[in-house]
């Protein structure tokens, strides 16, 4: 059985939640860095079952043993962990494991605007022959989440879009008025 184990992470933490002096601002940047790991993943995964076109079935066990799992085939997606600064899931398709991480990245956006979000997805084959599960997440953090984290490009805030006109002769930014001649200035 052909599976995939998808590694979330998240990069910037330390400045996303140190931005600012205000201690209330640091524990709220803190508590939704914490929610896109544990409790913001769950949410997806139940939206995506509770989503009447889709035909999705999770499993989030409170403990181990409890059933089914994914290795049964009765299932979509598992979540195996989440804390420690990742989350691991179980997908049946790479296709499953990509639409997750496209709603979860939407709700990271929409909810935590400047948190990092890096998603490994790896294919492997489930059987008594393969490698352990824990081996293959290792792999997966050392390889993919780790060569994700570096070439990774960081992202510069947009921080608002001025109204800008260019220049006549320069094709430059304008950045006055002459009013003796109404001539746009040209920086240069």
């Amino acid at each position: 059985m052909i599976l995939v184990v998808t590694v979330l992470d998240t990069t910037g933490i330390q400045p996303y939640i140190f931005g600012s002096n205000r201690l209330r601002e640091n524990v709220g940047a803190s508590y939704l860095v914490s929610q896109t790991k544990d409790e913001w993943v769950k949410e997806v995964l139940k939206d995506l079952q509770d989503d009447k076109n889709k035909n999705w079935k999770i499993q989030i066990p409170a403990q181990p043993e409890d059933k089914p799992h994914i290795e049964d085939g009765e299932l979509t997606a598992e979540l195996v962990y989440a804390g420690g600064g990742n989350t691991v899931l179980l997908f049946q398709t790479i296709d499953y494991a990509k639409e997750f991480t496209r709603k979860l990245s939407r709700k990271i956006l929409e909810e935590a605007p400047g948190i990092n979000l890096i998603a490994a997805h790896k294919e492997f084959e489930w059987n008594s022959k393969s490698e352990p599960l824990h081996q293959v997440i290792q792999n997966v953090m050392k390889n993919e989440v780790d060569r994700a984290k570096q070439q990774r490009v960081p992202s510069a805030p947009l921080l608002g879009l001025g109204v800008t006109t260019d220049c006549r002769s320069s094709r430059l930014v304008a950045v006055g008025i002459s009013n003796e001649e109404q001539l746009w200035l040209k920086e240069c």
